[in-house]
């Protein structure tokens, strides 16, 4: 069974061949020469194009063949995958000693297999209840890939993660022609065994970082002497994920012909010069901002391009979303991984967190896109309004939002944690040390409690220890390090040895 007629992309297959042969040579000759030979590097990029290219293959091959069974199993399992992925960013922030990357890997790979055959049976027996267990389970497992993959990311440096990412993109672009141009059981094939191939590929990259997260005290408590080496989970980062992925999901279901959305054939243009860009950089030239701000650009038109009553509004809309959030996802991907690689034990909470809000932003942004779709030819000016009201919000927080935020100062705001045994000022002499820190909590005027706590930081105390030892809760410890660093002016429990040290040196 193939694709609709109605449904295919307009493009020249020729142009196309052309353009693929040119971003091809043009890499080669550029960089990728000198990492033929990297077998790691190839194995996380094709891990992370298959995880991309899942994602493809479901909206335009699987997702129409819900339809003709159970129609809200699509957005059943879409809300199932950002609950899991919710679910482990969760334990990942709080529970990390619980978190065994291997059971659960042996188990995500059990769990495609069994959904995706239950998914197949599903469509033969036309069972609702079957199709919904099914792809629940696949998606569920589905957001554990992801976040092996993307843990697998934070192994490399920043600039070997960008050329990861863009090539990982412009090979997604590939499959998805893949699935507009060939049957469609070809495409559902693709969608059960992408995900199992890309677990297989990156899960022994990833092992070391996971075996770190389960062994070191869980984010949520670290995070209470050191605020600075994790990421808020309302940090404006993940906002940004947020809505960038309404556009995405309202780019999918805007106008969709039986089921599947509109083809999106210019998205590999922007992709294929980032990818050229930053191969013959070597990653140096990914400037992260500006490329939010470029993308900001193109949802902005792909939404006005809604409110145009013409034949071609609705293709040119869904391109120039395409194109938009292809280039921000580029984004998230790149700014997600390089957290990680800042400080490992947060990679996990920080890529899971970041994948499930942006799941969570394509389910508002495709419910967004069937109700302009359906009431296009009834209320044509409710959906002018309604679309014309997205495209004035998307611009307020363009504009207000994003006004003082920074992806690169977003990563460079991540530090290091500093461990206990790694602190020099254990050897200094008691005696010295009280001086030192009574001299500094005098200059600040820290009150008797927080100069406990103040000391019990200088010696490289973590909050469970400042819990026993002054019996109070974690909040209050939490609270008490807020206002210490806030008198001091610093950020990180680094700063803070720092000027214990520089104190005691005088």
């Amino acid at each position: 069974m193939g694709r609709p007629p109605d449904a295919l992309p307009l493009l020249d297959i020729g142009l196309f061949a052309t353009m693929s042969r040119f971003i091809g040579e043009t890499i080669w000759r550029a960089a990728m020469s000198e990492r033929v030979h990297d077998a790691v590097f190839w194995r996380a990029t094709a891990a992370l194009c298959l995880v991309l290219a899942t994602s493809s293959f479901m909206n335009i091959s699987a997702f129409p063949l819900f339809d003709h069974v159970f129609t809200y199993a699509r957005d059943i399992s879409v809300l199932v995958n950002a609950a899991c992925l919710v679910a482990v960013a969760l334990v990942a922030s709080f529970r990390s000693s619980s978190l065994d990357s291997r059971v659960v890997n042996i188990a995500a790979i059990a769990i495609l297999a069994v959904g995706s055959s239950g998914i197949a049976a599903s469509f033969a027996l036309q069972s609702p209840w079957l199709l919904v267990v099914s792809s629940c389970a696949v998606s569920a497992a589905r957001g554990w890939v992801s976040v092996v993959v993307g843990v697998s990311l934070s192994r490399f440096s920043i600039p070997v993660i960008a050329q990861i990412v863009t090539l990982a993109f412009l090979g997604n672009c590939a499959f998805g022609y893949v699935a507009w141009l060939f049957p469609t059981s070809i495409g559902l094939l693709a969608f059960f065994a992408a995900p199992i191939a890309a677990l297989l590929l990156a899960h022994s990259i990833a092992k070391p970082v996971f075996a770190e997260v389960q062994s070191s005290d869980s984010p949520a408590d670290i995070a209470i002497t050191q605020p600075s080496s994790f990421l808020a989970l309302g940090s404006q980062l993940f906002v940004c994920l947020f809505f960038f992925r309404v556009a995405f999901g309202f780019s999918l279901r805007f106008g969709e012909v039986n089921g599947a959305p509109l083809g999106d054939f210019f998205s590999i243009v922007p992709v294929g010069v980032l990818t050229i860009a930053t191969i013959a950089s070597s990653g140096k030239l990914m400037k992260s901002d500006l490329l939010a701000q470029v993308s900001v650009l193109f949802v902005l038109a792909g939404f006005f391009a809604a409110t145009i009553s013409a034949p071609w509004a609705y293709a040119a809309s869904a391109s120039l979303l395409s194109c938009g959030n292809a280039l921000f996802d580029v984004v998230g991907w790149v700014v997600l991984a390089a957290v990680g690689t800042r400080n490992v034990r947060a990679s996990v909470a920080t890529i899971a967190w970041g994948r499930g809000v942006s799941a969570l932003g394509s389910i508002v942004g495709a419910a967004i896109g069937v109700w302009a779709s359906a009431a296009s030819l009834t209320h044509p000016v409710a959906v002018q309004l309604a679309t014309g009201g997205l495209v004035l919000g998307f611009a307020a927080y363009a504009l207000i939002g994003l006004k003082n935020f920074s992806f690169i100062d977003t990563i460079k705001g991540v530090t290091k944690v500093v461990d206990i045994w790694s602190i020099n000022i254990e050897e200094a002499s008691r005696v010295t040390l009280e001086q030192a820190c009574s001299a500094i909590a005098n200059r600040v005027s820290l009150t008797p409690r927080e100069r406990e706590v103040f000391e019990m930081l200088a010696r490289g105390r973590d909050s469970f220890y400042i819990q026993e030892r002054l019996t109070v809760s974690r909040n209050t410890v939490k609270a008490h390090v807020k206002h210490i660093y806030a008198k001091l002016d610093i950020h990180t429990h680094q700063e803070l040895l720092d000027i214990v040290e520089l104190e005691m040196a005088s």
